[in-house]
């Protein structure tokens, strides 16, 4: 078989899981035409269709369904023996990818406690936005910010997010923002782009439409791919930025930020932050140790949140 083939089959395995193929395009690190064509020639090479194509999407066949179950064992099977491979020694390597802003604004403050009760950790944190194959690479956990995750995942939940503006002190004084003027006239906005996949997570639009508050003369600063400097923005007083708790956390309770419409100007969202790995794979007392700790951590997050927002 190419490895063209075996490139197709991994694509048909992710497309499967995640019930289509744009999801499975985005754990991939790929577009989903290239998923497409990859699954496309691997039909060709067995002779067979693997999905029905119709303008509604795209569905697999029963013969592609009944591949899953191995297809999903068998790339797993390939992540361990890769593991045991690697050169760092096992038992004190621990990976583990996350997205970049849920890194820089909420392990990283976190992280050296980790260290105090497993000084011998070789840590290799990967901080993208890219949805990482833990099937397929060598991956201890993932920290997620997703809906549950289906097998063959284990998922725990650590915490949810709510999303409400932020701003430094003297801008909300410079600006007049508050409750009670609800208005943002002339207050520069920072917009950030696909900032999530979550339906629930509010735009400018939407947040004013449901807390009353009129934007039509709003300034504006520019749109941002990277939330990192939508949050700069704000500390530095150029602008207000809406954004999940989670990450303008640390910022509210050093000052730098406050939430000038109150904190119950929130919405809650859908997705959570989750820890997951893959089910069955063997669990050293490192890994115990990180996910005792994480889950700690997240527990006594949730506690300071909820004392944020009932102020």
């Amino acid at each position: 078989m190419k490895l063209s083939h075996l490139n197709g089959l991994r694509a048909l395995e992710a497309s499967l899981r995640h019930g289509g193929f744009s999801a499975a395009a985005a754990e991939l690190g790929v577009t989903p035409a290239a998923v497409g064509q990859q699954i496309r020639g691997l039909e060709a090479f067995l002779g067979r269709k693997l999905f029905r194509r119709s303008g509604q999407g795209t569905t697999p066949t029963e013969a592609a369904k009944q591949l899953e179950a191995q297809l999903t064992s068998g790339f797993s099977q390939v992540a361990e023996a890769l593991a045991r491979l690697s050169s760092a020694p096992e038992a004190n390597r621990l990976s583990v990818t996350l997205p970049a802003s849920f890194a820089e604004n909420w392990l990283m403050p976190r992280i050296s406690a980790f260290y105090g009760i497993a000084s011998e950790v070789d840590l290799r944190i990967d901080a993208t936005n890219r949805m990482v194959d833990l099937l397929a690479e060598d991956f201890d956990f993932a920290l997620r910010y997703s809906p549950p995750t289906k097998d063959p995942f284990d998922d725990t939940e650590l915490f949810g997010d709510r999303v409400l503006p932020v701003c430094s002190p003297d801008f909300a004084i410079t600006h007049k923002a508050s409750l009670q003027e609800k208005s943002l006239k002339g207050v520069p906005l920072v917009h950030l782009e696909n900032r999530t996949p979550d339906p629930s997570w509010p735009d400018w639009k939407s947040w004013t439409e449901q807390f009353g508050i009129d934007m039509k003369q709003a300034g504006k600063i520019g749109r941002f791919t990277q939330f990192s400097s939508g949050l700069q923005a704000a500390i530095s007083g150029q602008a207000m930025v809406l954004c999940g708790v989670t990450e303008a956390f640390n910022g509210i309770q050093s000052g730098q930020l406050i939430l000038p419409f109150g904190p119950a100007s929130h919405r809650e969202t859908d997705y959570r932050y989750r820890l997951v790995s893959v089910r069955g794979r063997p669990a050293t007392s490192l890994k115990r140790k990180f996910r005792d700790w994480i889950l700690g951590e997240a527990k006594q997050f949730r506690k300071q949140v909820a004392v944020l927002l009932a102020c």
